[in-house]
């Protein structure tokens, strides 16, 4: 898989996404859907959003890797100048600092056999299949059952705008709004992201060490020359040996101190990072939290899932907090199954994550592994006017999931029937919408029991 250039389009193809553009080719299904609801919440506050991922010349290679075959899942990353601005009837009312930061992003890929053709889509042997761009919406896919010659004759209303017909009219999408119930998965797919800020910047470090240079040289260099004009008048030099004293004496002093002032900043720069580090870590716990707790969480959730991964369960916190955030009916959602009082995400526009999943404890009962862990973010809050306001929060949320292995290429935009191996999006779905059968996302992927705000305090990203 070649990561490098998957990392370096979808980085260009985010920004332009954030600037009102198309979503990212390589965007997983959740990942598309994610996005969607975003969108339509900034939009609904009569808000736009732009964010802007600039790209320096500072490469990274790939940070991990996990091979669980058929699947194969990297964590690659970028150095980017990274600022989020907030307009409101076009003018600009909150802008996050800018700062370069290393966005990073999960790549989620699938060895395929024959053809070669890409098996990015669940499917069902004597499955009708049909697909429907509708503008606006995310290219999706509707499939039915094998037995569709006689489930095709029953009625079905569409879930997006009522209509109700024949099961077998609904192949291509509602036949009056042309809504999709699954989407469709493709491979290479990038199934999550997030940022974290650099220590130091190249910018920052390149800026540093050109002022040093410029400054450091021209005193070696002013002070050669006042050395070398000084011995040569004292040995009584003629013009042409004076020049050649005072280069000589030049490239000496200049060189010297410039190769001094290089030894010194480098020899300072250790520990001045490490009071910066130290200074964040003061200021959030959240990477120190991360550190202390991922080699304690894959320990304890290895024994039930011996092919755990704490990178891609990160990723999978992140993305479940930003469908319920983002989320216009969290009470059909069927990956919360919560009863907490949501009400204050309604006005949440932006959740960036800080660089950290912090593991609290875990446990098995009947069956289901449950996980608490508490996520360090921060959020970008709209309640009317002309200012958004930045805060860092702390969520501490339950996962569960039945005790199986993890499925890497599973979406809950494209799941299987147990009963009657009808594919639907189950997202808003509980029920299968071909033979009635209960769907039970617990048993398949990650459902969020409980999610509280535990921690918040105002951030400073103006």
């Amino acid at each position: 898989m070649d990561f490098s250039n998957i990392r370096k389009k979808y980085t260009d193809e985010l920004t332009a996404f954030y600037q009102g553009g198309a979503f990212p080719e390589k965007s997983s299904a959740d990942l598309r859907f994610g996005l969607a609801c975003q969108r339509k919440r900034v939009n609904k506050k009569g808000l736009t959003m732009v964010k802007k991922f600039e790209r320096t010349c500072a490469e990274n290679a790939k940070a991990s890797q996990f091979v669980k075959f058929p699947y194969t899942y990297t964590v690659a990353s970028n150095r980017c100048n990274y600022e989020t601005d907030f307009y409101k009837d076009g003018k600009l009312i909150s802008r996050s600092d800018l700062s370069e930061e290393t966005l990073y992003m999960g790549i989620l890929d699938k060895q395929v056999s024959g053809q070669g053709q890409m098996q990015g889509q669940t499917s069902v042997p004597g499955q009708v299949q049909g697909q429907v761009q509708v503008p606006g919406q995310v290219q999706g896919q509707v499939q039915f059952p094998a037995q569709a010659n006689s489930v095709g004759q029953q009625s079905y209303t569409c879930k997006n705008c009522g209509h109700t017909d024949l099961m077998s009219k609904f192949t291509s999408g509602c036949p009056m709004c042309g809504t999709t119930y699954e989407m469709q998965q493709n491979y290479p797919c990038v199934s999550g992201y997030y940022t974290r800020p650099t220590v130091l910047s190249k910018k920052v470090y390149k800026g540093a060490m050109k002022f040093g240079f410029l400054y450091f040289g021209a005193i070696g260099a002013i002070l050669g020359l006042i050395a070398g004009l000084s011995i040569s008048e004292e040995q009584g030099y003629g013009v042409g040996g004076t020049i050649a004293m005072s280069l000589f004496a030049i490239t000496i002093f200049g060189g010297g101190l410039l190769l001094f002032s290089f030894i010194m900043f480098n020899l300072m720069l250790g520990p001045a990072l490490a009071a910066k580090k130290v200074a964040q870590h003061s200021e959030v716990l959240d990477v120190q939290a991360a550190a202390a707790t991922k080699t304690r969480m894959e320990t304890d959730l290895k024994r039930y899932v011996p092919d755990f991964s704490y990178e891609f369960f990160e990723e999978k916190v992140i993305s479940l907090l930003r469908g319920i955030v983002f989320s216009d009916d969290r009470e059909k959602l069927t990956i919360y199954d919560g009863k907490d009082d949501l009400s204050f995400m309604d006005n949440i526009v932006d959740v960036e994550y800080r660089g950290a999943v912090e593991y609290v404890g875990s446990s098995v009962v009947d069956g289901i592994l449950r996980v608490s862990v508490k996520a360090y973010v921060v959020s970008a809050f709209y309640h009317g006017g002309n200012m958004v306001e930045f805060k860092k929060q702390v969520f501490q949320m339950i996962l569960a999931k039945k005790v199986k292995e993890e499925d890497y290429g599973f979406t809950i935009h494209a799941v299987n029937c147990k009963k009657c191996s009808g594919s639907f999006d189950a997202i808003h779905v509980k029920t299968c919408p071909y033979c009635g059968a209960e769907y039970h996302l617990i048993e398949d992927n990650w459902v969020v029991s409980q999610i509280n705000c535990v921690e918040t305090a105002t951030a400073n990203k103006w």
